[in-house]
């Protein structure tokens, strides 16, 4: 039996995973934001919209918890020597609303009141069959493996997220367009290039094996071909 092929070096792998994520580029591809920036969206795309954050927000928050209990360093000495284990502990704490923001979840219920929504509308609300697809995708990962999740959510999820810039393009043409101030939005512009970095460090550290490479790669590009048709869904809102 031959011997497995030898890991790639991590700045070659990452730099395979970015040319990746670029091909398809799914905030590149979105016509919503840029549309609710300049403030040419119908209130009604907006409407939706916050219901469909909601709906992603509802099922994902919560596990956050699974990257806590299969982060590697786990069992380390001290909770200080655990950056793994911390950083999902703290990026959980913040989530949930145990740190200085509020719950995100609630912030998503929030914004959908701002618009008119009433508890009733959010909780009878059908998303996208394809926010379905991409929801169920990333959380599948989550609970797969620890390097698959951190991957899908984290390295190709918070990092390209932050990087976009969608959040401060939303709480800004919220706010000039359609008279809404809208916390969640605000939180994450602050928030999400801080998680990013730290996710990306520490993929970093976990990629290092050529059988975690082949499957974080896999479960990326999955996760980016349904992220990719709910972003051409949600195109026909503004098209």
């Amino acid at each position: 039996m031959s011997d497995p092929a030898p890991p790639l070096p991590v700045d070659d792998y990452l730099a395979d995973l970015d040319r990746l994520i670029e091909t398809h580029d799914t905030f590149g591809q979105d016509r919503v934001i840029p549309a609710i920036g300049r403030g040419t969206a119908s209130r009604e795309v907006v409407q939706r919209l916050a219901l469909e954050y909601y709906y992603l927000g509802k099922w994902m928050t919560p596990e956050f918890a699974l990257l806590i209990a299969n982060a590697p360093d786990g069992y380390a000495f001290t909770m200080d020597a655990s950056e793994h284990y911390r950083h999902w502990a703290h990026n959980f704490a913040d989530e949930a609303g145990y740190l200085s923001d509020p719950n995100h979840v609630q912030m998503k219920v929030e914004f959908c009141h701002q618009l008119g929504h009433t508890d009733d509308e959010i909780r009878r609300y059908t998303p996208l069959p394809e926010t379905i697809a991409m929801t169920f995708t990333m959380l599948y990962y989550v609970r797969r493996s620890y390097e698959e999740g951190l991957a899908v959510f984290g390295y190709a999820g918070e990092r390209v997220a932050a990087g976009s810039g969608y959040a401060r393009t939303l709480y800004q043409g919220l706010h000039q367009h359609y008279g809404v101030t809208v916390r969640n939005f605000e939180v994450h512009a602050h928030a999400e290039p801080d998680h990013g970095d730290r996710a990306a460090d520490a993929f970093r550290e976990v990629a290092v094996t050529r059988s975690v490479q082949g499957r974080c790669r896999e479960a990326i590009r999955n996760y980016l071909l349904v992220a990719e048709t709910r972003v051409r869904a949600m195109n026909r809102w503004v098209e």
